[in-house]
């Protein structure tokens, strides 16, 4: 980022001579004194001359060398520039297998008790599912995204058909059944907190058949990452990952809405992504800090898992390759609602692995993609790639790697 910055001043000094701090400020979308520190170093490598709100360059006052360096930056720049851009082509393609439902939420001033009613504040009609979010989450952090979903034949499905084909989502198959409606998420939230609790009522997405999988075969085997969840039927999911395997394309499975069935299919899968309470119903024991979740993650790797990643809301989030922990705090957000907080982890940590990240900078993205769509009072209301790269780079975010050996942190 700060490269790019440094980049953009000295190119638009190259062309017009001045520059001045806010222009700079609202053009590259960061605080004055970002600018201001950028300028001064600048200056203090003998690029520019700083003056009252901005800075000025004479290139023909300049020596040789001064030019030569400026050149040097900006054809460096350049070079990267078609670098990440060629490799942005070659490797950046999620596949994303899952639900669409549409979401009926109701804003609470707190959650009611058994048998309560509660007036609701506000209620919204939107679009959702694990599927959906997640596939726009892999989509806002700039990825090639095939959504593969089923609806029914009803009004909801005319609203999913018509969302997706609108949407930022690169691609979809959306397969269509008259034997059920599509499905709804009824979705109960409290407006000081974003606490939510969550009804399913799963629909067309339990149709979805393994022969339909297999027709969208291609999409799978020329992606270079899968995201799977358990919003769809045991035979499709069996299927999805059977194609993803047999062709080396590396699967996450987020285990939600958590059932039992889910042992039966994490053998060698390459990445799991549950929160506290799958993790535990997972690893049959109770799962409330970062101790207990590390106990959590040797437990679930024993069953196969390549990579466990245990999100633990506020705490943040926990990985295990069998070797060693990376532990990554979350950043600090206003919350809103934290219904979509974990489709945005998720979809946001397939786009960074699907890049050839690392699992850590993988999380560290994931993480501040997910810290924004909680700020946000829909689940399927994702941030733009920029804006979580301006968080990452205006925070403190620091990761912690951990031995197997160690219990603590």
């Amino acid at each position: 980022m700060k490269f790019e910055r440094h980049h953009r001043i000295l190119k638009e000094l190259s062309i017009s001579g001045v520059v001045k701090v806010s222009n700079l400020a609202k053009s590259l979308k960061v605080t004055k004194e970002t600018i201001r520190s950028d300028l001064n170093e600048l200056a203090g490598q003998g690029y520019l001359t700083r003056c009252h709100g901005g800075a000025f360059i004479t290139l023909d006052s300049l020596d040789n060398v001064a030019k030569n360096e400026i050149a040097y930056v900006l054809e460096k720049y350049e070079s990267a520039q078609k670098i990440k851009k060629g490799l942005s082509a070659m490797k950046n393609n999620v596949c994303v297998i899952g639900s669409f439902n549409v979401d009926i939420i109701s804003y609470l001033p707190r959650l009611p008790s058994t048998g309560e009613s509660l007036l609701a504040d506000k209620f919204i009609f939107s679009p959702g599912g694990k599927g959906c979010n997640q596939a726009l989450a892999a989509s806002y952090a700039d990825s090639d995204v095939h959504f593969i979903t089923k609806v029914g034949s009803d009004h909801f499905s005319d609203y999913a058909i018509n969302f997706i084909n609108s949407s930022k989502i690169h691609k979809s198959v959306i397969y269509q059944t008259k034997e059920t409606q599509t499905g709804t998420a009824t979705i109960m939230v409290n407006g000081d907190t974003g606490d939510n609790v969550i009804a399913i009522y799963p629909g067309a997405n339990m149709t979805i058949s393994p022969d339909e999988i297999t027709t969208q075969k291609e999409a799978i085997v020329h992606s270079d990452i899968v995201l799977v969840q358990l919003e769809t039927n045991y035979e499709a999911l069996q299927q999805t990952i059977r194609l993803a395997q047999k062709n080396d394309i590396p699967v996450i499975i987020n285990p939600a809405p958590y059932n039992d069935m889910v042992n039966t299919i994490i053998d060698n899968i390459d990445y799991i992504t549950p929160n506290e309470t799958e993790a535990g119903l997972l690893a049959n024991m109770a799962v409330n800090d970062i101790e207990s979740a590390k106990c959590a993650a040797k437990i679930i790797h024993q069953k196969g898992v390549k990579n466990t990643i245990i999100t633990l809301g506020s705490k943040g989030s926990l990985a295990y390759d069998g070797t060693q922990f990376i532990y990554s705090p979350a950043f600090p957000a206003v919350v809103k609602n934290t219904a979509g907080a974990g489709d945005a982890f998720n979809g946001a940590l397939a786009s960074g692995l699907a890049k050839g990240k690392s699992l850590a900078s993988a999380l560290c993205y994931a993480s501040a993609f997910a810290s924004l769509a909680v700020e946000t009072p829909n689940a399927s209301d994702m941030p733009e790639n920029d804006s979580v790269l301006h968080r990452i780079q205006g925070s403190h975010y620091k990761l912690s790697l951990l031995t197997k050996s160690r219990s603590r942190l």
